[in-house]
């Protein structure tokens, strides 16, 4: 076993002993690490935050093409692309200018938040003013809007080219099939019928897709100037900083006891008994 040292352990009136020794010192850290903290809370600048709700329709993504029985379609535009969508550099950049910041910085002010089973996007954005809270939800909310207009036409224009040029195909194909011959072979006719069917859908999918409305979303509820600045913990920082400042007085209480040589027990160490000496 390792030898036992012969000093004794702390008891807890020692350690009564040692904060009376150094209360100044445990109260002055302590009181000035209060201060630090509740003027850091009072310079940290308030921070106003604005909130607006768009509806995002669902926007499907597959050209219309013809598809195998059972083939399943691709998914329509995500909430998750949406998001994708607010958070571009474009929609960042004009939110920056907004709010007079970095883009890193109006990156970290600009939140969007979805509920469950919903296309209902919730925006808010957080500027130093009111004003600037609410200039910067409009100006995100408008730029978003108007980038995702762009991205569906973009998407609409691809799927008319497609369709179009698929029957392109088709009529050549019809074409070539019925070039100078009368079509009498049941095998040739169930082919031309095939094709002529497949060319109507092609244009039923075209007409669909030239009536389909083109709305890339609107706001449903618009933000309001907010009145009261963000509540963000402000008891955190003295509640802190008297932490540290007590820790830093219970350190120094240490020190002092080191250099005054003093022991962590003050208690007397015990006499050695008598031995009792036979008779």
């Amino acid at each position: 076993m390792a030898e036992m040292s012969g000093r004794p352990d702390p008891v807890l009136s020692d350690y009564f002993r040692f904060a009376r020794r150094n209360l100044l010192v445990i109260g002055v850290m302590t009181v000035l690490g209060l201060a630090a903290g509740v003027v850091q809370a009072l310079l940290a600048p308030d921070t106003y935050t604005a909130s607006a709700q768009v509806f995002a329709p669902a926007t499907p993504v597959h050209p219309g093409l013809e598809r195998k029985s059972g083939q399943r379609l691709p998914r329509e535009v995500t909430v998750d692309t949406e998001t994708q969508i607010l958070r571009s550099s474009s929609v960042i950049g004009r939110v920056a200018t907004a709010l007079g910041v970095s883009p890193e910085t109006a990156a970290e002010r600009l939140v969007v938040t979805v509920p469950t089973n919903t296309r209902v996007l919730t925006v808010s954005v957080s500027g130093s003013t009111p004003d600037r809270a609410l200039n910067g939800v409009g100006v995100a909310t408008d730029a978003y809007l108007v980038l995702r207009a762009q991205i569906v036409a973009g998407v609409r224009q691809r799927h008319l080219e497609a369709l179009q040029s698929r029957i392109g195909v088709l009529e050549s194909r019809l074409a070539s099939t019925t070039q100078g011959t009368v079509v009498r072979n049941t095998r040739a006719r169930t082919h031309r019928q095939a094709l002529i069917r497949q060319i109507n859908e092609m244009e039923r999918q075209v007409s669909a897709l030239q009536k389909q409305d083109t709305s890339s979303g609107e706001i449903v509820r618009t933000a309001v100037r907010p009145r009261r600045p963000d509540r963000n913990n402000s008891e955190v920082p003295p509640v802190s900083y008297a932490a540290i400042g007590l820790l830093a007085g219970i350190g120094l209480g240490v020190r002092r006891d080191r250099r005054a040589g003093r022991t962590r027990h003050d208690a007397t160490p015990p006499q050695p008994r008598p031995r009792r000496t036979p008779v």
